[in-house]
Formats: C-alpha cells, sequence, structure tokens
C-alpha cells in the first residue's frame, strides 16, 4: 500500500517505520526538517518538507495514487483539513485522524474521517481495568466493528517476539502497552515484564 503519513513526531514516525517494515510504500510529510530526525535510521521510506494541507505538498507525496492517508500532527485543525482534502479532492480511500481533543471526535466522524483519541483510549481502558472488564472501545471503521482488548504479558511468553504469539481469526496484535505508551506491532517487538498486550478484533 501507498500510504502518507501527515506528522513525524514519536507516533507518526514510529508508524511510519512499522509500516515501512511491512512492505509498504511510506512517505512521510512535515513542515519541520528537524522533525525528520525522529526516523527510524533504517527507514526506507520517502520524505517530503511543507505544509501538509498544500495540495502541491500532498501531490509531491503521490496523493493522487495513494491508498491511505493518516494524519498525525499535535494539531487538530491540521489534521483534519489534511483529511479533507485527501478524502474530499484526493478521493484517499483510506483517511485517518488522531486527534488530542477527545470533544472533537463526534464532530470528526460526522464529516466522515476515521479518527483515534488517545485521550478517550485511555479513559476506556482505564475504565475497563476498574470494572475488571475485557474489552476496550468498539470503533467502527468501514463495514465492521473493531474491539480492542488487553492482557498481560505471561510467564510463558515474556521475552518473545509479539508476532510468534498466535491470536484467533479475524484479530491481530496491535502493540502493547509500556509505560503508559502505545507501541505498535512490528516484528522487532519483544514483550517485556509488566507490558499490557492490545489485540484488535474484527466483529463485521
Amino acid at each position: 500500500m501507498h500510504i502518507i503519513v501527515v506528522g513525524c513526531g514519536k507516533v507518526g514516525s514510529k508508524f511510519a517505520h512499522v509500516m515501512s517494515l511491512e512492505g509498504h510504500e511510506i512517505v512521510v510529510i512535515d513542515n519541520d526538517l528537524a522533525s525528520f530526525n525522529s526516523l527510524d535510521e533504517n527507514f526506507s521510506g520517502l520524505t517530503v518538507l511543507g505544509v501538509p494541507i498544500d495540495e502541491d505538498v500532498l501531490k509531491m507525496a503521490g496523493i493522487e495514487t495513494a491508498d491511505g492517508l493518516v494524519a498525525v500532527t499535535p494539531d487538530d485543525n491540521i489534521n483534519m483539513m489534511a483529511c479533507q482534502v485527501a478524502k474530499e479532492i484526493f478521493k484517499v480511500p483510506l483517511v485517518f485522524a488522531r486527534i488530542q481533543d477527545p470533544v472533537r471526535e463526534e464532530v470528526f466522524f460526522q464529516f466522515g474521517v476515521q479518527t483515534i483519541c488517545p485521550t478517550n483510549m485511555a479513559v476506556e481502558e482505564l475504565k475497563s481495568l476498574v470494572h475488571g472488564e475485557q474489552g476496550l472501545a468498539n470503533r467502527p471503521i468501514g463495514n465492521a466493528i473493531i474491539t480492542f482488548s488487553y492482557g498481560e504479558v505471561t510467564k510463558d511468553t515474556l521475552g518473545q517476539h509479539i508476532e510468534s504469539i498466535k491470536v484467533p481469526p479475524d484479530s491481530m496484535m496491535f502493540g502493547v502497552l509500556r509505560d503508559e505508551q502505545l507501541i505498535f506491532s512490528s516484528p522487532s517487538l519483544i514483550f517485556e515484564k509488566n507490558d499490557i498486550v492490545v489485540i484488535a478484533n474484527i466483529v463485521k
């Protein structure tokens, strides 16, 4: 897949690296040249310097043939605008935005932009832990519902690569929560003590 990542902070650079390792064609856009220093030294994708809501900049990133765009800058407005341009002007099939303000999540969704809100995810996770529940937030994507579930790392899985663990059909290893940080699944990720495993389950 050809995926454009808008924003090269901690999340953007990590997501770009993980997806690049999986063989996807990744292009990262940021308006700060120094931000590209966050990319892994083995990152094999491309970088584009410029304002991510500028159509010419997006064209340089190949948006006219892109399969998806993920906007993860610290600015909710920039993320929303980049997603709207991608969706409405260039008809990009998959468009996602990370937002900081949970109040805006419903607004974004009404505009047809699928969002990930770390604040809401953390609240749902903590609520589930307090109530002893197994499921995290449900999120509609296309015609499916994604349910996130979690579990503590066991002695048997400690020290193993995350991809060596089998999960049920229609499920995948999403990553781990480590020291309150979400680390996306990758071939090099190894389970450590106190990790919380996050699994994405598809409910069609």
